[in-house]
């Protein structure tokens, strides 16, 4: 299985204005715009594009990361937009028991963190500990029907997650399911129209 160490990651963060799109994923805004703001915590959220998001909304926002680049771009563009006062920054490995700055959060938020179903557990369980009871947890990912029927994403199954290993880590997690559903996401690489196979989750602390 190929993954990348955080030297890799913060090489790659270095060597682009920006890895990922500066706005926040679709899917992000679909289910949680309309929930009221509170404290958010963003793991492997990378350049931070959905908690600045929710940081315009209101939110107090941290990012959690093992790219401590990814962290300063995150903390540069929050202070740039004058988010600068609600917005946070965690070093971190995802699969590990993390001391977050915003715990207890009112919102977990995990976006395509394609790792294997063991650390992608682990990483669910470390978030949900750092949540309120009764509060929500939000992912999104590229399912493992995207190698066959979508465009982008790891080409490696095992870092795909099915809705049968994500429901088995939020039983884990202690999370009561709300919505699990295989989504297709429309967008344009190099001006083709492509589709991309996700599945998205939205959860509740008990």
């Amino acid at each position: 299985m190929t993954t990348m160490s955080p030297d890799d990651w913060d090489a790659r963060y270095a060597a682009t204005g920006n890895v990922w799109s500066i706005t926040p994923n679709e899917f992000v805004v679909e289910f949680l715009r309309d929930l009221p703001a509170g404290k958010v915590i963003d793991l492997a959220g990378g350049e931070g594009r959905n908690a600045l998001w929710l940081a315009a909304r209101g939110w107090q926002a941290e990012v959690a990361d093992f790219s401590q680049v990814a962290l300063d771009k995150f903390i540069a563009r929050a202070a740039a937009e004058g988010l600068g006062e609600q917005c946070f920054a965690t070093l971190a490995d995802a699969t590990h028991p993390t001391e977050y700055k915003l715990a207890p959060a009112d919102l977990g938020l995990i976006a395509y963190l394609q790792i294997d179903p063991a650390g992608l557990s682990d990483a669910i369980v470390s978030l949900t500990a750092a949540l309120a009871p009764g509060a929500t947890l939000f992912g999104v990912w590229h399912e493992r029907e995207n190698l066959t029927r979508g465009f982008g994403g790891p080409q490696v199954p095992e870092m795909l997650p099915t809705m049968d290993e994500l429901t088995a880590a939020c039983e884990r997690a202690g999370l009561r399911i709300r919505t699990l559903e295989v989504r297709e996401r429309h967008f344009e690489n190099a001006g083709v129209s492509r589709v991309g196979i996700d599945v998205v989750l939205l959860a509740e602390r008990e």
